[in-house]
């Protein structure tokens, strides 16, 4: 019951609170105490998760993240995602460019007993994104610049 319990709390994680975004549901899901060391955002809890939210969709307003793999157990759950979105805010020192981009990334939810994301690891590509935005270079081609 609890990996499968996790799981929906996985998908309403991605597919209801990022993509649709009902920031509700932070407050359905995510633990009072929920702070990930690596975000630093001062917030905790259901606000820390909605700050960050707020701030992605100001520079991408129509974000949509697509589940790629899901995996489960009884403490956390694996995702890997794609997400799409067309930067239309200025963002990291950069005015909006109006492009699309797409990039992929895993995230990992802890969840604690009560049902409730106690913390959260992630990674994503941020290179991808700041190529499709034609920030930067594509890897391959970088050595080109360099010279």
């Amino acid at each position: 019951m609890s990996k499968q319990r996790n799981e929906t709390i996985a998908r309403r994680w991605y597919e209801e609170m990022w993509s649709e975004p009902d920031l509700d549901v932070a407050d359905e899901i995510v633990d009072k105490n929920y702070d990930p060391e690596w975000v630093h955002i001062d917030a905790v809890g259901s606000a820390q998760i909605k700050h960050e939210i707020r701030y992605f969709r100001s520079i991408f307003p129509d974000l949509k993240y697509e589940i790629l793999d899901l995996i489960g157990d009884d403490e956390k759950v694996w995702i890997r995602f794609k997400g799409r979105g067309k930067q239309m805010g200025n963002a990291w020192g950069f005015e909006a460019t109006g492009r699309e981009v797409e990039f992929e990334g895993v995230t990992i939810l802890y969840i604690n007993s009560n049902g409730m994301v106690s913390d959260r690891w992630g990674a994503f590509c941020f290179y991808d994104i700041l190529t499709d935005l034609g920030l930067v270079p594509h890897l391959w081609n970088l050595s080109e610049r360099l010279e």
